[in-house]
């Protein structure tokens, strides 16, 4: 794994205390298995004491974005101020940490997550079974941008190039997975697990996003389950062919180790936001049945109960240049009859709300367990992801 590379500064002639204090607050703040002190090539420049502004510039030359980090004593964060206007001036990228600050610790670890979740993507494969469907018009992202942004790898698959789900097996995992629900229908959607796993081995992917439609109205059948299992497995696994989402469950993944459930958004309200999806895994669920696909009355679904209380509501926009993130309080867990099958109400900040009503970035959301905010937001900052 990937360390995070720290440069002291201090004043020249510095006495060997001022090196000694650094060391103890890096250890105090920071987990020793999280960084290392370099000389060179720095990710994060750590101002010990005033008068080592010009050694900054020097250490910072070249590198395209870079952490100041500071302390109350000494003119760290003196010098550190200096520096960042300089850097401001000539258009580079900087931020400033105080070691001081109640979460540096969460901050740290989250930018270290943030290099090794990129070296993680870097020449994935994501694939596409089908095409975007019709509907998502925010929702599709230049594979260019896909590459350029995170190193993924693009792999369109036509329907018509793989067999039908009814020359596969029955996945006996899937019905061992599901084996509380007698559902008579679950072998059928078995094969169709069974169908997706081959063409993720056949095909090397490392994510796929699945245009379901197709086949619910020509088979009868529904991938909702599979989608769901693949999850729970730690394959991220999205469905209507959604690019933008299917890029924040992958992202979310190599940076928590988290996959989210994607779901759409059914209501916006002043206190609280309606979410509702028929792919949930399993493992974000207290209990659950297998009903119908909403949309269609066939095949399969999941309705579940989920288990956490506290989310955070996620997704990109289709440049993947900026991100909604909220964290919230799951209010209620209703079961609808009018809406996707598992549901959920989340209270969130008026000033959230808002963004969500009146400033969408499209409609899937990703509903991840936990307050993960700000792992989110250190990652958007390094990479430049506005965070609205």
């Amino acid at each position: 794994m990937r360390k995070l590379r720290i440069k002291f500064l201090a004043h020249t002639g510095a006495p060997d205390e001022i090196y000694e204090k650094g060391y103890k607050l890096l250890d105090t703040n920071f987990p020793e298995e999280i960084y290392e002190v370099v000389d060179t090539k720095p990710d994060i420049l750590f101002f010990l004491s005033g008068g080592s502004e010009r050694e900054a510039i020097n250490a910072g030359a070249f590198i395209d974005k870079i952490v100041l980090l500071t302390h109350d004593e000494d003119n760290s964060h003196a010098s550190a101020t200096e520096v960042k206007a300089y850097l401001d001036s000539e258009e580079l990228e900087s931020v400033v940490w105080s070691i001081y600050e109640p979460n540096i610790r969460q901050k740290g670890v989250a930018l270290y997550n943030t290099f090794n979740a990129l070296d993680k993507l870097r020449d994935q494969e994501l694939g596409l079974i089908g095409t975007i469907s019709d509907w998502l018009v925010a929702s599709e992202v230049d594979p260019h941008v896909l590459k350029d942004k995170f190193g993924i790898y693009f792999a369109p698959v036509s329907w018509d190039a793989i067999p039908s789900f009814k020359n596969c097996e029955v996945s006996e995992d899937f019905l061992e997975h599901f084996k509380s629900d007698k559902n008579p229908k679950l072998e059928e959607a078995a094969q169709v697990h069974s169908l997706l796993k081959k063409t993720i081995k056949e095909n090397h992917l490392d994510a796929i996003t699945v245009e379901c439609f197709p086949l619910v109205k020509e088979q009868k059948v529904t991938a909702c389950l599979s989608l769901s299992l693949l999850n729970d497995q730690g394959i991220p696994a999205g469905c209507e062919g959604d690019m933008v989402s299917i890029t924040g469950m992958m992202f979310t993944k190599a940076l928590i180790d988290k996959i989210p459930w994607m779901a759409n958004t059914v209501k916006v309200t002043d206190k609280s936001a309606f979410f509702a999806h028929c792919t949930v895994p399993l493992s974000y669920v207290k209990n659950y049945t297998i009903p119908t696909h909403f949309e269609t009355d066939e095949g399969t679904a999941i309705q579940g109960i989920l288990r956490p209380d506290v989310v955070t509501v996620f997704r990109f926009d289709n440049q993947l240049k900026k991100a909604f993130v909220a964290s919230g309080i799951i209010k209620d867990r209703p079961k609808s009859p009018n809406n996707c099958r598992t549901q959920i109400e989340v209270i969130l900040s008026e000033e959230k709300l808002s963004k969500l009503r009146n400033n969408p970035l499209g409609n899937h959301h990703l509903i991840i367990e936990g307050d993960v905010t700000l792992d989110l937001k250190t990652a958007f900052e390094w990479i430049d992801v506005e965070v609205i």
